[in-house]
């Protein structure tokens, strides 16, 4: 029973560890190409993580190293442009528009911005009928609009196009969640089946998105030359991607997606310090409250989540033990 335990303290440390570093260092990694080399192209830097994802794990598959479910293989193109495709443009777009963000934003500030992730999965699913209004969670989420309202307000570095770069960022995000919990409840897919079956339509819409906006420039500057010249930081960048999800699905086995969503700001809090010390970014008094309420916020909102869960559990239960004729209506049929 204690070695259970041991181990499952030890898989929680190994798995936290390593997606605090891949997720912290994929997105160091990514403000240093975009804003320090010449190679200033987001969409084609996005697909690299997509890539070497679905590689690895078409290798694996191969070698019987990972199974992956039949039935994702029975899945008609009909199925798979219906079903698979929406999920695979809302990631493009998810990491198109992050990736994009770094030109206009400060890597502290984009940190706190991504606060509202929370905000905008409420409201989609509350709207289109997926989650329940809960007042609660709804105070929290207000606390959190709040928060990134004052950062937004305090921070020097502030652009609307960077900040709608984000904002687009987090409703694919939204969108993409929604969509598999909406369309794939009955058909869920793992991590290693989410990346073979997910990752080519990403990737379509990533190529496509980079051939309309980056592909003239790209030849115009050479940037074959840029990444033949520098290959390390491009593999390194795929390689990061490719670990940032594999830790993220240990974490969540491990311990629950309410864990990896407070690692997630931990990371958020340690890129702060990072863009401060390395890129001389400028966080003023105002800034810096409101990001403290937007902590607050999102601390009560997983709180909140948490509860929201047990009282509906709490409820379906006593729904199911709840008799099918109450003793009256026994008698009165008698």
């Amino acid at each position: 029973m204690k070695s259970t335990s041991a181990a499952m303290v030890w898989s929680i440390v190994f798995y936290g560890a390593g997606y605090l570093a891949s997720a912290a260092g994929i997105i160091m990694l990514n403000k240093y190409i975009l804003s320090v080399t010449p190679f200033h192209f987001p969409i084609v830097l996005s697909s690299l993580g997509v890539a070497f994802g679905w590689v690895m794990t078409a290798l694996l598959y191969k070698f019987n190293v990972i199974t992956l479910g039949q039935d994702k293989f029975e899945m008609s193109f009909k199925e798979y442009v219906m079903v698979v495709s929406p999920i695979g443009f809302f990631q493009a777009t998810t990491l198109a528009a992050g990736n994009t963000a770094y030109f206009y934003l400060s890597l502290s500030f984009l940190q706190m911005c991504k606060a509202i992730g929370p905000v905008v999965l409420f409201a989609l699913l509350t709207g289109i009928g997926l989650d329940r209004f809960n007042m609660r969670v709804f105070l929290s989420i207000i606390v959190i609009v709040i928060g990134t309202l004052m950062a937004a307000w305090g921070d020097v570095s502030f652009t609307a196009v960077g900040f709608l770069c984000i904002l687009v960022a987090e409703l694919s995000e939204a969108a993409k969640s929604a969509w598999m919990q909406f369309l794939l409840a009955n058909k869920s897919f793992s991590m290693w089946e989410g990346l073979y079956f997910i990752s080519p339509a990403s990737l379509f819409f990533l190529f496509v998105a980079s051939a309309c906006l980056e592909f003239k420039d790209m030849v115009d500057n050479n940037a074959w030359g840029m990444v033949t010249g520098q290959p390390h930081l491009f593999a390194l960048a795929g390689c990061l991607g490719f670990f940032t999800n594999l830790c993220s699905l240990g974490v969540i086995k491990a311990a629950g997606s309410l864990t990896l969503k407070v690692l997630s700001m931990s990371r958020s809090v340690l890129l702060i310090l990072y863009g401060m010390a390395v890129y001389h970014d400028v966080v003023t008094v105002i800034e810096a409250i409101g990001y403290g309420i937007v902590l607050v916020g999102f601390f009560w909102y997983n709180f909140a989540k948490v509860a929201q869960k047990e009282q509906e559990a709490k409820e379906k239960e006593a729904l199911e033990k709840e008799p099918l004729l109450s003793n009256s209506d026994t008698k009165s049929a008698a």
